[in-house]
Parts: structure tokens; C-alpha cells; sequence
């Protein structure tokens, strides 16, 4: 709360710290215009304000009485600078308005529709460092996503890069319901305690029981309350980090090849997550009888039913290829890409 309340403040002082620094300059003037006045002239308190109100404004009243030599540089002196300072603020006021409130407008309802269009996206609630990872993977594979914070420097980051965002809270069903929650395919559970991620996953199944959940766990402990929420799948970044280190020790050589594979954009061999559609080619035919009238070079390494999580035996020729499927494959980047084509409607 405290880091989202400076952050709005920072976002208020870069817009109007000009403006009270111009206005705290004017109020300046009026005093020094008004003392001015009354020692020049011998004016009372009141009519020393008013000579320098009429001047300042260039309303063209007539003078209280004739100016002496002195009195006339006085005032040419504080018309220059008077003037000046209410031009400053109301070129800071209208920049501020525009700034703030029209163009924001604006971009909120440009956001609210592009939103309203999202079909088959992700969600990432939390923009920290695991989230920022997240939403930069998603869109190196042009993947849509929503991004939710409440904090203002993600928030921004959103803004630069061109992300869609929504500045609320995570666990609010609204915010969700606003995200397209009952449209998304996928939803991260990303936010700083484990306590947010439960209840963030517990609102998102309540409103859409078929979206995918991947929950993040700091505490080992926290990983079964939120496979009991209804997380799909849970990822402890203390254990895998202790795990790939191990393997890092044991098996450098196997470890390098796999962060190659999955890191490097420009590497012609990749992994794969296929979607077998109905009435695909490849639909209702054998692994082997597809890899024949096709000629399928790629690699399958499984297939996974509807709902399955991943297996390590690999799928057998004799293996049917049913509408529903997940195919799991590697092989270079065309290579998949045609058996995208085969398993696409």
C-alpha cells in the first residue's frame, strides 16, 4: 500500500509541480506587487491589492491615482512578470487536464473494448519479477495476456511497452470479471504472498471452472492448499531453483542443452505443445500411419488425453490420434509447424 501511495504521488508531482510552483510564484508577485504599491505610492493595504490585481489581469480599470515615475517602471516590471506567471499556469492547468483526465479517458475506454475483444487469453495477476517473466515469454509468442497490479511502477511498465493492464486488485472478482476472466484460457497467480495466490485461485475457478491455473508457492507448505483451491498446476521457485542447481552440479551438460532449447528464440530445434483439433487431418489415424501419408519429421515424444498431465513413456506408433489430444513434439521450427498445420481444423 505504502509503495502504491508514492507512486501516485510521484505521478501527481509530474504533473502539476509546475503548477504549484507557478502558483506559490504568483501569490509571490501579489505580495511584493501590493508592498511595492503601498511603499511607492502611499496606497492602503486594499487599494495596493487591487492596483496590482488590475495590472496583473490587464483588465484596464482605471487607477486609483496617477502613477508616479517610479510607480510606472513598478508596474511595466510587474505586468511582465504578473502576466508571465498566470500564462505558465494556465498552459500547465490545460496540459494537466488534457494529460489526465481527456486523454486518459480516452485510453481507458480504448482499453475497456480491446479487453471486451480478448478470447482464449491469460491472465497475470502480479507484476513482480516472476510476472514480468511471465508477460515477456507470452508475448515473444505472440500469446495474448492481461496483466493485473495495483502497484503504479508496473503499471506504467504496462503503459510503455504496450501490454493491456488493469490497476486493481487480483482477488477482487470484479477486477477479474473485468479481465475476461469467463473468456481466458489461462490465468498466473503471481502476486508477492501465497495467501493472495490461494485466494486469487479460489475466485478464479468459483467464476470459470475450466480455466487453467498455474499458482506460484513460496512456502512448500502453501503448494497443497493450492491444489485444494483448484490450482492445475503449482511451481515453488525454491524448489525448482534448488533442483536445477543440483542438476546444474550432476548434469551440466544435459542442463545446458535443455536452457538452449527453451531459452534461445533463434534455435531451429524446439519443443511443442500441439492441439489436436476435430476433423484434422491427422484425426482418427495411428502415430505411424500419419508419419507415412504425411511425412512427418518431427519428433512425437507423447500424447496426452484431454485433462492428462504429461507422461514420460514414449507414444508408440500403433498410437491413435483422436480429437482432443495434446501432442507433445520437438523438432525444427517448419517441422512443427506442419504438424500444427495437420492437427489444426
Amino acid at each position: 500500500m505504502g509503495k502504491n501511495l508514492d507512486m501516485k504521488f510521484k505521478k501527481f508531482s509530474q504533473f502539476s509541480k509546475r503548477i504549484v510552483i507557478s502558483i506559490a510564484v504568483l501569490a509571490g508577485i501579489y505580495f511584493l506587487g501590493s508592498l511595492g504599491y503601498m511603499l511607492i505610492e502611499d496606497l492602503s493595504f486594499l487599494d495596493a491589492l487591487f492596483m496590482t490585481t488590475i495590472t496583473i489581469t490587464t483588465v484596464g480599470y482605471g487607477l486609483v491615482k496617477d502613477l508616479s515615475r517610479t510607480g510606472t517602471i513598478f508596474t511595466i516590471v510587474l505586468i511582465i512578470t504578473g502576466t508571465g506567471a498566470v500564462a505558465y499556469i494556465l498552459i500547465n492547468l490545460t496540459d494537466f487536464f488534457l494529460s489526465e483526465f481527456l486523454l486518459g479517458r480516452i485510453e481507458k475506454r480504448r482499453r475497456v473494448k480491446m479487453v471486451s475483444n480478448l478470447k482464449d487469453h491469460y491472465i497475470i495477476c502480479g507484476l513482480g519479477r516472476v510476472g514480468m517473466e511471465i508477460a515477456s515469454r507470452l508475448k515473444r509468442n505472440n500469446a495474448p495476456f492481461i496483466a493485473i497490479d495495483k502497484s503504479g511502477e508496473p503499471i506504467a511498465f504496462c503503459r510503455e511497452n504496450g501490454w493491456l493492464y488493469i490497476e486493481g486488485d487480483a482477488s477482487n472478482d470484479d477486477t477479474l470479471l473485468e479481465a475476461g476472466i469467463e473468456r481466458a484460457k489461462g490465468l498466473f497467480a503471481a502476486l508477492d504472498t501465497d495467501s493472495e495466490n490461494v485466494y486469487v485461485t479460489l475466485s478464479a475457478k468459483a467464476l470459470n471452472p475450466s480455466v487453467l491455473v498455474v499458482a506460484r508457492a513460496k512456502a512448500h507448505e502453501t503448494t497443497g492448499k493450492l491444489e485444494r483451491a483448484g490450482a492445475d498446476r503449482v511451481v515453488s521457485p525454491q524448489i525448482i531453483g534448488g533442483r536445477r542447481m543440483a542438476a546444474m552440479a550432476l548434469q551440466p551438460s544435459v542442463t545446458d542443452f535443455l536452457d538452449t532449447l527453451m531459452r534461445t528464440e533463434e534455435l531451429e530445434i524446439e519443443l511443442a505443445e500441439i492441439d489436436v483439433k476435430p476433423g484434422s487431418r491427422i484425426d482418427g489415424i495411428t502415430i505411424k500411419e500419419a508419419a507415412e501419408r504425411y511425412t512427418i519429421d518431427a519428433l512425437i515424444i507423447s500424447i496426452l488425453e484431454h485433462g492428462e498431465k504429461a507422461t514420460f513413456s514414449k507414444a508408440s506408433g500403433s498410437k491413435l490420434i483422436k480429437a482432443g489430444q495434446k501432442i507433445i513434439a520437438m523438432g525444427a521450427k517448419e517441422q512443427i509447424i506442419k504438424l500444427e498445420s495437420l492437427a489444426s481444423e
